[in-house]
């Protein structure tokens, strides 16, 4: 006697582009909580003493909470293709309600940073950093932005691309 042999009943395929987004986003969400996994923390404060960056314009900037505004902090490195493609996307945060600070980090020389700049069309100030700055905000890897409230304490932070659509919801959700 013949065994039945069962067919496997084929899922739609609504239901199959359901199970595979749902993977793909674990996936996303595993590997963006892996990234932040040594960032500073959410509510963590990092006004314990004033910093003053200087531009490559000669400009200083002292970061320091201003109790008016949340800030925007982007640090970037001018090697890295990543935040090349993601430096821009700053533009689209809204500079009226925010502070933006684009930080250069590992750096040969200011020139770097300078053709770096020149090369992605930049017109805001660009400041540099320094490995004190790097070690204080736990910086690992590039680009890496932090969303810090009116007092310096974190709100939010990433590691890696982020779209101006991404941005946006982000700073959106800040207030």
């Amino acid at each position: 006697m013949k065994e039945p042999h069962f067919v496997a009943r084929k899922s739609p395929r609504w239901a199959r582009w359901i199970r595979d987004g749902s993977i793909l986003l674990l996936i996303f969400i595993a590997i963006s909580a892996w990234q932040n996994r040594n960032l500073l923390s959410e509510g963590e404060s990092v006004a314990e003493e004033n910093t003053v960056l200087v531009s490559l314009d000669g400009e200083k900037y002292i970061m320091k909470p201003d109790g008016q505004k949340p800030t925007v902090v982007y640090f970037f490195a001018p090697w890295c293709h990543i935040c090349k493609a993601s430096i821009g996307n700053l533009e689209y945060v809204d500079s009226s309600r925010f502070h933006v600070l684009r930080i250069a980090l590992d750096y040969e020389s200011a020139e770097q940073v300078r053709a770096f700049v020149d090369d992605v069309g930049i017109d805001a100030p660009v400041y540099l950093g320094s490995t004190e700055l790097q070690s204080k905000y736990k910086i690992t890897g590039f680009p890496t932005y932090y969303l810090l409230n009116e007092d310096y304490a974190v709100v939010d932070r990433t590691m890696g691309y982020s779209s101006a659509a991404g941005l946006k919801v982000r700073t959106w959700l800040a207030d």
